[in-house]
């Protein structure tokens, strides 16, 4: 009768959800970020890698967007001009064409604490949180940028890059007579094989040196920007620079760029940093008196 009907009605409601969960379970990947996950994997036709680090590493595509290069997860586009940020006149004269290809900055999100330099039981050793993901013009301190950072842009195949890292505003930015002081120059990154994370095949011409601004000395800019080099260059000898102080105040990137062939940059971002404790620590090791 109509009894009947409305069970059986029910049962077959109920067998076809069934089914339908059956069927999501067994291709959704478990977790809370599952759906997140399965929306960006078809950018990766390839298993990650393991990294010489000991990680998982997301293979490398020729064209890859900048968010893409970060798993498409990276917060949202914020622009700034060359003359809005300062880059130009400090680095660049007036007039410079400067590219507006999207640079993306990430830092480590965990970090080393400083350590406290009048304590011998002081080791440094307590997590800190990290500056993570940065825009241009954000203001981070000198111990989140420690480490060298990973960044990303959109490389050509076949194509490779130079990332220089400097400080205008040294010693002061009221007064920078050591402008500018350079932080980092990775040369030949290869376009196809971004982000730039230490693992990208490029070569430190100059070591990393993380920010240091002096106790006192107010808020300082550290620019960090792209060029498209012509071909493979091969860096001399006296433009190399280890972990040290010396030969860092004074650099022109302007120079540095026209004697490597390198244009003007592609795209830039930058941030900003006050002294903190870190920095004693920081000048410490660049005099080789604190090793780890």
């Amino acid at each position: 009768g109509l009894r009947n009907t409305q069970r059986m009605l029910r049962l077959a409601l109920l067998a076809g959800i069934c089914a339908s969960a059956s069927a999501f379970s067994a291709t959704a990947p478990a977790g809370p970020h599952a759906l997140l996950r399965r929306a960006t994997s078809s950018s990766y036709p390839t298993p990650p890698s393991i990294s010489s680090r000991g990680g998982l590493r997301r293979p490398r595509a020729a064209g890859m967007g900048p968010s893409m290069q970060f798993g498409g997860l990276f917060g949202g586009k914020k622009t700034v001009t060359a003359e809005e940020a300062g880059l130009i006149p400090a680095i660049f004269p007036e007039g410079t064409e400067v590219g507006t290809s999207e640079v993306l900055c990430k830092y480590p999100n965990w970090v080393k604490s400083a350590m406290a330099m009048g304590d011998i039981f002081s080791f440094g050793d307590t997590p800190t949180k990290g500056a993570g993901e940065i825009k241009p013009g954000d203001t981070i301190t000198p111990v989140q940028a420690q480490s060298q950072p990973t960044l990303g842009w959109s490389g050509d195949a076949g194509a490779f890059y130079t990332v220089i890292m400097t400080n205008p505003d040294a010693p002061t930015a009221k007064d920078p007579n050591q402008r500018e002081w350079v932080h980092w120059v990775r040369g030949n990154i290869p376009g196809d094989n971004l982000p730039c994370d230490g693992e990208d095949g490029g070569d430190n011409v100059k070591e990393y040196v993380g920010a240091g601004p002096m106790e006192g000395s107010g808020v300082q800019r550290y620019f960090i920007m792209i060029f498209k080099q012509a071909g493979k260059v091969d860096f001399e000898g006296k433009d190399r620079v280890p972990f040290t102080e010396s030969e860092r105040p004074g650099f022109k990137t302007a120079e540095f760029a026209e004697k490597y062939e390198l244009g003007t940059p592609i795209g830039f971002t930058y941030f900003k940093a006050e002294y903190d404790n870190y920095v004693p620590e920081l000048y410490a090791r660049l005099k080789g008196e604190l090793k780890d």
